[in-house]
């Protein structure tokens, strides 16, 4: 008997972990769900169809799981002066797919409105594991400057 309660209790958790680890697998995007890339780079435009911007990056916050801000870059010239400027992720009106995002905002209200003010990372993240031919995979073809 207790060979048989020792022998369950080892084999238990190899037969519910492969059960724990498929709640954390999303198989299908819902109806609701945008991707990053039709986000990133999207026009930002007024309800008169007016120019603001264009995202170029989100925040997150990790304790709700949850974007809070989009960050827009506004001004400026081929982004020669331009500045980011944060928005609120529930103040966005964004098609189906991305494609169209308006803002309750003129250019010249988000050209006034105060640059975003990033914080610094606590420690840089760790670097990329090692690859076949002992490069870190992040230089490219000829990533390195000798010879230039």
């Amino acid at each position: 008997m207790k060979r048989l309660t020792l022998t369950t209790a080892l084999a238990l958790p190899l037969i519910a972990a492969p059960i724990l680890a498929q709640d954390a697998i999303v198989e299908n995007m819902d109806p609701v769900e945008l991707r990053g890339d039709w986000i990133i780079g999207s026009t930002v435009t007024s309800p008169q169809e007016e120019t603001i911007g264009s995202i170029v990056d989100v925040v997150f916050d990790q304790e709700e799981g949850r974007i809070n801000a989009a960050i827009v870059s506004v001004g400026g010239f081929l982004g020669f002066g331009a500045k980011q400027i944060a928005v609120d992720w529930q103040e966005l009106q964004i098609d189906y797919d991305g494609n169209d995002v308006t803002l309750d905002l003129t250019r010249e209200e988000a050209e006034l409105a105060p640059e975003y003010a990033f914080r610094d990372r606590q420690s840089a993240p760790a670097p990329e594991p090692m690859m076949d031919g002992g490069t870190t995979g992040t230089g490219g073809m000829g990533g390195g400057t000798g010879g230039l």
